[in-house]
């Protein structure tokens, strides 16, 4: 079966969403490490992360927009396929 387009786009998603926890998740092992082996660090709030965290997260902002730009472009297709298929004409009785 060939995939569409917001079968991609979701699995992409996926991908990008992956790679934001494994992100936030080494933040915190580098952290917890650091303090395992004696270094005296103060509560971060991760700004280090930060940055790649937001761009990160406008890219899966921006997929979800085009999944939903996909599903409203395949309505609007499906919708003209339907209008170009001829009708049964309706038989009206006269009274």
């Amino acid at each position: 079966m060939t995939r569409t387009h917001v079968e991609r786009l979701g699995e992409f998603r996926e991908i990008l969403v992956a790679t934001r926890r494994e992100g936030v998740r080494n933040v915190h092992h580098t952290r917890d490490a650091m303090r395992a082996s004696g270094f005296q660090i103060g509560e971060s709030d991760g700004s280090s992360y930060g940055a790649q965290l937001k761009a990160l997260q406008e890219q899966i902002e921006a997929v979800d927009r085009a999944i939903e730009d996909e599903k409203r472009l395949a309505l609007v297709l499906e919708g003209a396929v339907q209008s170009r298929r001829p009708t049964k004409p309706r038989i009206v009785k006269g009274a």
